[in-house]
C-alpha cells in the first residue's frame, strides 16, 4: 500500500508545483519546431523517389529499344526517309489503308490526332508513308512504348537514334569511328563527318551519302524537340562522333589496366553500335514552391549503347592498316 500512496503523493506535489504543465509546454514547442523539418524531409523524399522512378523507367526504355535495334539491320533503311515526317509515327500500317486503330501501335494518348510540326523544325518534309515500322522509327517506337505509364509529349519530348561503325587501326593503336548513320542526319555543318577519307570510303558519292548541304541534325530524331548543348542550330543527339570515339578508346583500350599487347591488338577488329537517347521533360510530383533549387520542369537525358553487327564497316574502303 505504501508504494501506490507514495506515487500518488509525488504526483500531487508535481501538479501543485506546476512541473507537468511546463513539461507539456516544452513538448509542444519541440513538436512545433521539428514538425516542419520532418514534413519537408518527407516531401523531399517523395520528390526524389518520383524523380528516381521516372529516371529508371526511361533508362529501361532505352535499353529495351537498344536491344530491339541490336538485332536489326540499319542498312535496310532507305536514305532520306529520316527527313520524312510521315514516317515518324508508330503505326504498323499506313493511314491510306484505313487501318488506324486496327493495327495501331500506341505511341501516346493522342496518336490519332495528326500534327505536322511545319517548316520551323529542320528536316521535316511531307514524305510518303510506307507500311510497317523500319529500323529507326521501329527503335523509337519501342522506346516510346516502354516508357509507359509515363506519357510521351510530342511538343517537348524526343527520342534520338544513331548508328556508328568503328574500326581499329594498328599503326595508331587507336579506334576510329568510320561511319555514322543515318547518313543524312549525321552532321551539324556541311563537313561530311564522319566519312573521313583517311579512314573510310574515299570515293563515296556525296549525293548518296550526304544531303549536300548543312543538315543541322545528329541522328534520327522522332520529333526534333531537343536542341544540342554544343550547337544552337543543331537538333538531335548530345553525342558527337568524337565523343563516341573517345568512349570506345577509353573503354576498349585505355581502361584495361595495362597497355594493349600485340596479341590483344591483333584481335581488335571493326564493329558497330546503336545509340538510343531519350529526352523527357520531368515535372515535380507535388510542385511545392519551397523546392526553389529545383525547376518545376527540367529535362532528363538517358541513353544506352548496344552492339550491332549489321553496322560493322566493310574492309574494302578502309585504310590498309584497319583491322576488320
Amino acid at each position: 500500500m505504501r508504494k501506490p500512496l507514495k506515487r500518488t503523493f509525488r504526483k500531487a506535489i508535481a501538479i501543485l508545483d506546476g512541473r507537468t504543465s511546463r513539461t507539456r509546454g516544452q513538448s509542444l514547442v519541440e513538436l512545433s519546431l521539428t514538425m516542419p523539418i520532418l514534413l519537408v524531409m518527407l516531401l523531399g523524399l517523395v520528390e526524389i523517389g518520383w524523380l528516381a522512378n521516372n529516371y529508371l523507367t526511361l533508362l529501361d526504355a532505352t535499353r529495351e529499344a537498344g536491344r530491339y535495334g541490336s538485332v536489326r539491320d540499319p542498312n535496310l533503311w532507305q536514305v532520306g526517309y529520316e527527313t520524312s515526317y510521315n514516317l515518324m509515327d508508330c503505326d504498323y500500317d499506313s493511314p491510306e489503308n484505313g487501318n488506324y486503330g486496327s493495327t495501331h501501335f500506341d505511341k501516346y494518348q493522342q496518336e490519332l490526332v495528326s500534327s505536322y510540326p511545319g517548316p520551323a523544325i529542320p528536316g521535316f518534309s511531307n514524305g510518303l508513308e510506307t507500311p510497317g515500322l523500319q529500323f529507326y522509327d521501329g527503335v523509337a517506337c519501342s522506346a516510346i512504348t516502354n516508357i509507359l505509364p509515363l506519357p510521351f509529349n510530342d511538343l517537348t519530348d524526343d527520342v534520338v537514334i544513331s548508328v556508328f561503325s568503328y574500326a581499329y587501326f594498328s599503326s595508331e593503336r587507336r579506334i576510329h569511328v568510320v561511319g555514322r548513320l543515318p547518313s543524312r542526319s549525321n552532321e551539324c555543318t556541311s563537313a561530311d563527318e564522319p566519312y573521313n577519307p583517311l579512314y573510310y570510303d574515299p570515293a563515296y558519292v556525296p549525293t548518296e551519302r550526304d544531303s549536300g548541304s548543312d543538315e543541322h541534325r545528329l541522328g534520327y530524331f522522332f520529333r526534333g524537340n531537343h536542341i544540342t548543348s554544343f550547337d544552337s542550330n543543331c537538333r538531335g543527339s548530345e553525342f558527337r562522333t568524337s565523343d563516341i570515339e573517345a568512349m570506345l578508346n577509353r573503354t576498349l583500350l585505355d581502361d584495361t589496366g595495362a597497355a594493349l599487347t600485340l596479341p590483344e591488338a591483333r584481335e581488335m577488329g571493326a564493329g558497330g553500335m546503336v545509340l538510343v537517347e531519350i529526352f523527357w521533360q520531368h515535372e515535380q510530383l507535388l510542385g511545392i514552391p519551397f523546392f526553389t533549387f529545383m525547376q518545376d520542369q527540367f529535362e532528363i537525358h538517358v541513353w544506352s549503347l548496344f552492339p550491332n553487327t549489321a553496322a560493322e564497316p566493310p574492309c574494302a574502303p578502309l585504310r590498309d592498316d584497319a583491322q576488320c
